[in-house]
């Protein structure tokens, strides 16, 4: 059996993933016939309507509303039921990444990561989860803040990212519509401009 891709998104609930995943599937280049299967981890303000998508019928949603329920036979399972060329998980961030990655299926293969985070609220959850805010970063490819404006302390998102993953890439959306990559450099532990101390 070929491995199955599985985009997967985290981040908290609101941070955008929903939103984000839909116009994934809205995009007719994406969502292109392959039988794709969202597996969605909780239930926020946005759903998912697959009527609006381009190709009708190839998109099925699935609800995994506890974490109990997240076991390989149970993913198996929806494998064997709906047949999917591909796997999108919408994560619950709540949940342990861990959960996630040790019931994966032997043929379910990690094709991209993203976490979102809403930008105004991070700093709450980083200093009142910090053990959910790491376990995300930890194995993100891309971490992708929203809601930014002009005025977002971009520096003080990115010393936070950077004290925990230096392989994940930034990005900030603005409210505008307009994303740009994180192009911080970070300062060198040391003065380069320290005279040179010499031995005598």
């Amino acid at each position: 059996m070929e491995d199955i891709p599985v985009f997967l998104f985290t981040g908290f609930l609101d941070a955008g993933k929903t939103s984000f995943i839909e116009s994934l599937l809205e995009d007719k280049e994406f969502n292109n016939g392959q039988p794709t299967l969202v597996i969605q981890c909780e239930e926020g303000e946005e759903e998912l309507a697959p009527d609006r998508f381009p190709k009708k019928g190839k998109v099925s949603v699935v609800t995994i509303d506890s974490e109990d329920r997240l076991t390989e036979g149970h993913l198996l399972a929806l494998t064997k039921q709906y047949k999917p060329a591909r796997i999108i998980v919408e994560y619950n961030g709540m949940w342990l990444n861990n959960s996630l990655f040790q019931a994966l299926p032997e043929s379910w293969s990690i094709a991209g990561e993203t976490l979102f985070f809403d930008s105004t609220t991070f700093a709450v959850y980083n200093a009142n989860m910090r053990q959910l805010v790491v376990d995300k970063l930890r194995t993100a490819e891309l971490v992708l803040f929203n809601r930014v404006t002009e005025q977002t302390d971009k520096m003080a998102l990115h010393k936070i990212v950077r004290a925990i993953t230096r392989q994940a890439d930034i990005a900030y959306s603005y409210d505008s519509g307009k994303t740009e990559y994180d192009e911080i450099v970070d300062p060198l532990p040391f003065d380069v401009d320290a005279p040179i101390v010499r031995p005598s």
